[in-house]
């Protein structure tokens, strides 16, 4: 069990370092005698298995002791996005019936408007940090804690995480995942990653949600993990990964981008430590992953995957993202191939498996898969079929290879004039060209087609006439149906607080926009 792994590494590791945080650290040993300190407080609090115990916080060193000692009780860990709005709290609090909620000091006046609101109410608060106000003080509760938790027989199948969606619409849906699903992750993630015990992994990104659980990879052989402090700020990322001596780490590819920049303006912070980087949660663009190996020659590791099935399911290895660059750059476009912990299958609309090479809706099935969404079961039954398939909303296709080609989410797939266009294949032409940084494109409703192929594009510093280039790169390598009929500039596209493209929030930018030249002369003609 993975709270036996923790055991373990505290045992065998006992003054390595298990987590830095700025200038904070604390060994592995460290970690477990204080997770087993609060898992005690808990129960003494009234928490048994099963239970919901959520926290708000940054990012801290105590956000994994909470974690740890939700696992050593069997206890159900729900994260509580400190960028949701109250009320988007408040439903996250009741919908998982959360007993005791950590709140982190910086956090309080997140829930000062709700404080009387039933979930909120009917909730233990303890407070982290000086000064919250809090009936409960986390490092109090520890000094007062014996540090002999009642440790129940657990088993495979039973909670262990509800981590919620990014709420952009309507209220933030629970995937709910077991012990089973999360070990299962954690022991296909060391091959594929390529992780040693000596390495030093940084992945910095939000643990609110699922992403909690790549931060506990150091189970797998007492590796040592760098987290934010706080929250990530490239500045400071570039500063750990120089002093702290990070070998392999995780970014998405607005992160990559970003780090580029510095780079190409003349960062000197030294990154010779830097193996490895692994890169997921978003599409990269073949000119970003080229920019990458120029500016730093690491080995990389593209992932492909989705909460639903803990985080990754697919990998393009080093050797083959090599390959790509050395002249098959169609490889670059490839998600790689699935892991041996999922099988597979692309089918069409009625579950048919459609021949290898042609496209279709991907289809999961693993023991890393969720249980199913908390409290909605017509919408687990609508992706969870009964012997055990999940049907994800990615639309792709298989090679003879095996590599796994992604052409789109299904619910972003646009019909202009009959036609099915995929707004991630018009993005990767529109991304090499030169004059924008950034891309989005997205289907709007369209008076005559039904909908029309739009773009939201952002200016790299200095370019001129940027539309007319965009427009212009269009009509050479695109067709005329999956041609943008609209270019807008944007200072910043619009993204979810996991820093995925939020294309709902794109679509709703342009649903009224009267920029648009068809709205102009629906407009002009009254």
């Amino acid at each position: 069990m993975l709270r036996d792994r923790l055991r373990r590494c505290a045992t065998s590791y006992p003054e390595k370092v298990a987590y830095y945080q700025g200038e904070r650290s604390r060994t592995w040993s460290q970690v477990y005698e204080r997770s087993v300190r609060f898992a005690a407080a808990l129960q003494r609090l009234g928490v048994r298995k099963g239970d919901a115990v959520a926290i708000l916080s940054r990012e801290c060193i105590e956000v994994y002791e909470h974690f740890y000692a939700c696992m050593i009780i069997g206890a159900v860990r729900v994260g509580v996005n400190w960028r949701y709005s109250p009320a988007e709290m408040v439903h996250v609090l009741a919908n998982s019936a959360v007993k005791v909620c950590v709140v982190e000091d910086i956090c309080i006046d997140s829930l000062a408007g709700v404080l009387d609101e039933q979930p909120v109410k009917t909730c233990r608060l303890i407070g982290l940090g000086a000064g919250h106000g809090l009936p409960h003080d986390y490092e109090q509760l520890l000094a007062d804690s014996d540090g002999r938790p009642d440790e129940p027989a657990i088993d495979r199948e039973d909670p262990l995480l509800h981590t919620y969606t990014s709420g952009v619409t309507g209220s933030p849906k629970a995937v709910v995942l077991s012990h089973r699903a999360i070990e299962t992750e954690l022991m296909i993630i060391q091959p594929y990653f390529g992780l040693r015990g000596n390495d030093i992994w940084y992945m910095p990104a939000q643990s609110a949600w699922v992403a909690v659980v790549g931060n506990i990879v150091g189970l797998i052989a007492g590796m040592t993990c760098v987290i934010p402090d706080g929250m990530f700020e490239m500045g400071r990322y570039l500063e750990d990964v120089e002093r702290r001596r990070v070998s392999v780490g995780l970014l998405v590819p607005t992160m990559m981008k970003r780090l580029v920049e510095m780079i190409d303006k003349g960062s000197h912070h030294d990154f010779s430590s830097l193996k490895r980087i692994t890169y997921g949660s978003a599409p990269a663009t073949p000119a970003l992953i080229r920019d990458v190996d120029r500016t730093l020659g690491v080995d990389l590791v593209q992932l492909y995957g989705m909460t639903e099935c803990v985080a990754w399911a697919c990998f393009l290895q080093p050797d083959e993202h090599r390959r790509g660059l050395a002249g098959e750059p169609e490889l670059l476009r490839s998600s790689g191939r699935f892991a041996t912990h999922v099988d597979w299958r692309i089918c069409d609309d009625d579950g048919r498996d459609v021949p290898r090479g042609e496209a279709g809706t991907v289809w999961l099935k693993g023991d890393n898969l969720m249980s199913g969404y908390l409290n909605l079961p017509e919408e687990t039954r609508e992706v969870m079929q009964p012997d055990g398939w999940y049907i994800t909303n990615d639309i792709g296709r298989i090679d003879d290879e095996g590599f796994v080609y992604l052409l789109d989410r299904r619910k972003f797939l646009i019909n202009t004039g009959g036609v099915n266009v995929f707004p991630a294949q018009v993005e990767a032409v529109l991304a090499n060209e030169r004059s924008i940084t950034d891309v989005m494109v997205v289907g709007v409703p369209h008076p005559e087609w039904g909908e029309a192929v739009v773009a939201a594009v952002v200016a790299r510093e200095g370019a001129s006439d940027v539309r007319e280039r965009v427009l212009d790169h269009c009509r050479r390598h695109l067709s005329k149906l999956e041609a943008p009929k609209h270019v807008e500039l944007m200072d910043v596209l619009p993204r979810t607080t996991n820093g995925k493209p939020d294309k709902k929030a794109l679509i709703a930018h342009f649903k009224d926009n009267v920029t648009l030249p068809w709205n102009t002369r629906r407009a002009v003609g009254g």
